[in-house]
């Protein structure tokens, strides 16, 4: 392709090794992709690198930083992250329990990305690719009745979950919830609690039903809010034949206090 007709197009953000960054680094990209579909789940995939280079590498200390590019073609969008270096281990996508609350921020990219490429070494630091791309359109695709999920945090979209079922709707709903839960104070860790051992077989059998539902913890100055409803919508294919996408985990305390910054 001749270079003055090269739709590629590239931006290029340093950020210093502050959590507030990563703050900075999501508006930024949201900014960038404002008019693309990829737009929300590109500023999750920038969210949890931002986080791991600042957690897990050099990036994370005074004077340092971590470096984020977004590469835009018509079809393909590619964000990179590069640390610091000064691991002791090369990033890999992790499988934790549970009720762990650290390790699925590559599960959370390898779930929304396509494809993701991890290159570099702890010297010269490594370097994060998710790729984002446009599915082509598939003609009189059915409507799929399903449940759509969400975490808000004072009205700000955090995660979403498209479920198949009441039980994988409040399944994504109880996991985020407690995962979310440990990193708050004691009274709004006791009402998830109440939620989770008393409520939960009320919520699944009124969403069954088809009543909405919705939960509301309040955290000092931040509200936080899951709601599941039934909905009909075209199912998305990049999320086909997976159970429960690892954004259903991907809350801890540095992205909380992070969010709360914004």
């Amino acid at each position: 392709m001749h270079e003055y007709t090269s739709t590629l197009r590239i931006w290029e953000l340093t950020c210093p090794g502050y959590l507030e960054e990563v703050g900075r680094a999501r508006r930024w990209t949201r900014d960038i992709l404002s008019d693309s579909d990829h737009a929300d789940d590109a500023a999750l995939i920038v969210t949890e690198l931002g986080t791991n280079a600042l957690l897990h590498s050099a990036s994370g200390n005074q004077g340092e930083a971590f470096n984020l590019t977004i590469s835009r073609a018509p079809e393909t969008v590619l964000i990179s992250v590069t640390d610091a270096g000064g691991t002791r281990t090369t990033p890999h996508v992790a499988h934790p329990d549970e009720n762990d609350t650290h390790g699925r921020g590559l599960a959370l990219v390898s779930t929304l990305a396509q494809r993701l490429h991890i290159n570099g070494d702890d010297k010269h630091g490594h370097t994060v690719t998710a790729e984002l791309s446009t599915a082509p359109e598939t003609p009189n695709t059915p409507l799929t009745h399903g449940y759509w999920c969400e975490c808000l945090v004072n009205g700000g979209k955090l995660g979403s979950f498209d479920a198949t079922s009441p039980e994988q709707a409040i399944r994504w709903v109880r996991i985020s919830l407690m995962t979310i839960a440990m990193a708050l104070d004691e009274e709004p860790y006791r009402q998830a609690q109440h939620w989770k051992n008393h409520e939960q077989p009320q919520a699944l059998e009124a969403l069954r039903k088809g009543e909405p539902q919705h939960l509301t913890l309040k955290h000092r100055t931040t509200h936080i809010t899951w709601t599941a409803r039934p909905v009909t919508f075209l199912p998305m294919a990049h999320r086909q034949g997976r159970i429960l996408p690892a954004c259903t985990q991907m809350h801890s305390t540095a992205q909380l206090t992070s969010l709360r910054g914004e």
